[in-house]
């Protein structure tokens, strides 16, 4: 045989061999992942308790926060594998602490930031959220109450799973936007909740407002309630609650910054 016969058998021998050798390292590693977990495709980088959370960057891209019984803060891996320094994270006093020190000049790079959720943050309550420059939203939102300080251009959003909230403690400044609305989640959270009770069909997840309640002649999965909005609202801020029906509001605003408001708490406010 010739040798360059030989040569090439050779290569394809080696070529073959480190295909196989990679599909069954590649296998090894799926095999590894939990298939229940959503967000396998994230790095745990921290798993102390917190209760409190002080976000600083980040406004080039997303920041997700769902409740989970466990506390844990999770980064996309093929950011975690290529830039692990540039987002720092540490908890101190029961506060989560996050600190994005990276902004892109790169214009594609700064395209796929825009649209991809780099950071995603659980725990069981977080009770009160300060962001700096950010963009942080909390999904399928299951408590009553919470605090909220924003400031730089940041954008903070809530989809509550629960139509009728407690309270809100809102501060905005610069140009910081803040938004609560119903989840989207709510209405298929309401279809899981249905049971035959005796016969009886039973929609436990259905917003059926009791006595008293300020969603009690309003029927919308968008609707809801807060029982008392307490905010101050300045520079060139927004503040949108104009879904919610509110008890009692104690707004204090700046000339240039703006609220919405739902047609209810207006005619309640015009009274």
């Amino acid at each position: 045989m010739k040798l360059s016969s030989r040569i090439l058998i050779g290569m394809l021998i080696i070529l073959v061999a480190g295909l196989l050798l990679s599909n069954i390292i590649l296998k090894k590693e799926y095999n590894k992942i939990d298939k229940s977990d959503l967000h396998w495709n994230y790095t745990n980088v921290l798993t102390q308790h917190f209760k409190y959370l002080k976000i600083e960057g980040g406004n080039n891209t997303k920041i997700e926060f769902e409740q989970n019984k466990n506390c844990s803060v999770r980064v996309l891996n093929d950011w975690q594998r290529y830039h692990p320094e540039l987002i720092k994270s540490y908890v101190k006093n029961d506060t989560l602490f996050i600190k994005f020190v990276y902004n892109s000049n790169n214009q594609n790079e700064k395209d796929w930031m825009g649209w991809t959720t780099l950071v995603r943050i659980f725990s069981p309550d977080l009770l009160s959220v300060e962001g700096f420059n950010t963009n942080f939203g909390m999904f399928k939102l299951n408590q009553k109450s919470i605090a909220v300080n924003m400031s730089g251009k940041s954008k903070f959003e809530v989809e509550s799973i629960i139509p009728e909230m407690d309270s809100i403690n809102v501060v905005q400044r610069d140009s910081a936007s803040v938004e609560f609305e119903m989840s989207p989640d709510y209405k298929s959270k309401k279809r899981e909740d249905t049971v035959i009770n005796n016969g009886v069909q039973m929609h436990f997840g259905e917003n059926t407002a009791k006595p008293g309640s300020l969603l009690n002649n309003i029927k919308s999965d968008e609707a809801m309630s807060i029982g008392l909005v307490d905010a101050t609202v300045q520079g060139y801020s927004v503040l949108d609650i104009g879904h919610a029906q509110i008890g009692l509001l104690r707004l204090n605003i700046a000339d240039s910054s703006a609220i919405v408001l739902s047609g209810g708490t207006l005619k309640k406010m015009g009274k």
